[in-house]
């Protein structure tokens, strides 16, 4: 689970930290007996937020914050080229490099990884393990400790990885020695495989309005189901059945095609491995006034409302079923706000969220903040200034500094009355 993320120089962001722990000090009475869950526990007593909302005026930089995270995944994952990666502030020089700092927890350890880069090079990249650096990279000077130097990769061949398969034979670092470990040594060091598994697998951003196509979101949640397609869309269908939608059923059905013939229901999906193409239809199933099933083409008669939840279920029950993180830009998009509460109550509630799972997501829906549905270490304002760009506050980071604010109060009606600032100002 995510602990805090740094980020400088990025975007609208000149410096700033996400905390993602519980501030809320003492532990509420009695709460290992309540079902809402008021924080995850992991190991030690280290206590984190189940969700993060952040709120603020439009190009206030709630995405920059999301995208951040989205770079700094590619960059793991994919070793992406810097210069498409680098997108400093345009408006304050303070900083050349953009920095990258992401603290997580994985079985009750912490895990800390940093990069600094710019357009060129990457002048810095480490990962420590409970304040222990694993290993330290800087301008291509290394250190690596006893605990993933072997025999078999010695602190000389190490370094040979690192000059080989991560620099451009110029004294630059282009790629990150997490990147390549974690790709062409898996077998280097369980931590090292942690990590980079962290990043590549356990998170999941969702980050524009585009709907994730049903058969993707049957694809990741099978995942977590030992690949079971069938038993993943009848999760999915009853979950959006429960949540108000008359479907009684969804169907999925599979066409192999030739390579030049046409899709004929305008889905298509290639096998990477093979080749073979495959038209995919989808079949939402409804009663009629007389109680017959009739057949409705999902992508043609269900309102986009419908098909973005259908995708968004998807991923949201992966995470549920992984512990993982789900972030999300702009979560209300073609949903009704009733629905939205639903969702983050998956995350609250214990009997949904055994794992631990984490949601994270930049909204202007305010129905959130009634009913005490998120608590004062959930709720994270942004706004933004010339001089120091992007800026983030949590409520409970407000009452630490002596207002007065409980988890009982209604922030919504005091948050659009710009008591918190983080709304817009029109002058039309």
């Amino acid at each position: 689970m995510l602990s805090s993320f740094y980020i400088q120089n990025f975007r609208s962001i000149l410096e700033l930290k996400l905390d993602f722990t519980y501030g809320e000090g003492k532990a509420p009475n009695g709460y290992k007996g309540q079902e809402v869950l008021p924080f995850i526990e992991a190991g030690n007593k280290q206590r984190f937020v189940p969700c993060m909302a952040f709120f603020g005026a439009n190009a206030s930089g709630k995405t920059n914050l999301l995208k951040a995270l989205a770079v700094f995944q590619t960059m793991v994952r994919e070793g992406a080229e810097l210069p498409k990666l680098f997108e400093p502030n345009l408006l304050n020089p303070k900083f050349s490099n953009t920095t990258f700092a992401l603290v997580f927890i994985l079985s009750g350890a912490c895990f800390e990884y940093r990069v600094s880069y710019n357009a060129t090079e990457i002048q810095e990249e480490a990962l420590h393990k409970n304040g222990k650096a694993l290993f330290s990279i800087h301008h291509l000077k290394t250190t690596f400790s006893a605990q993933i130097v072997s025999p078999s990769y010695s602190e000389a061949k190490l370094s040979d990885i690192l000059h080989v398969e991560c620099s451009d034979g110029e004294g630059r670092q282009t790629k990150l020695f997490l990147n390549r470990i974690g790709i062409g040594y898996p077998g280097l060091d369980s931590d090292l495989r942690s990590a980079f598994a962290f990043f590549t697998k356990s998170i999941t951003l969702w980050m524009n309005r585009d709907d994730i196509p049903l058969n993707v979101a049957v694809e990741v949640l099978a995942s977590a189901m030992n690949g079971d397609e069938k038993a993943a869309l009848l999760e999915i269908t009853e979950v959006v059945r429960r949540l108000d939608i008359d479907i009684v059923a969804i169907d999925i059905a599979r066409q192999e095609i030739a390579t030049n013939e046409a899709v004929p229901h305008g889905i298509m999906t290639i096998n990477r491995i093979t080749g073979t193409r495959h038209s995919l239809k989808i079949t939402a199933t409804h009663n009629d006034i007389s109680g017959t099933p009739a057949y409705l083409d999902f992508l043609k008669h269900e309102s986009a409302g419908t098909q973005r939840l259908a995708g968004l279920v998807g991923i949201v029950l992966h995470a549920l079923k992984t512990g993982s993180v789900l972030v999300v830009d702009e979560l209300e998009c073609s949903l009704h706000p009733l629905l939205i509460k639903e969702i983050v109550m998956l995350f609250k509630k214990h009997r949904h969220n055994p794992h631990g799972a984490q949601l994270i997501v930049t909204t202007h829906n305010t129905d959130i903040l009634d009913d005490s549905i998120l608590r004062l270490s959930e709720i994270a304002l942004v706004r933004k200034t010339t001089a120091n760009g992007t800026l983030v506050r949590r409520l409970i980071d407000a009452k630490n500094d002596g207002e007065d604010m409980r988890n009982v109060t209604n922030f919504r009606k005091q948050y659009l009355a710009g008591y918190y600032s983080a709304i817009p100002h029109p002058a039309l």
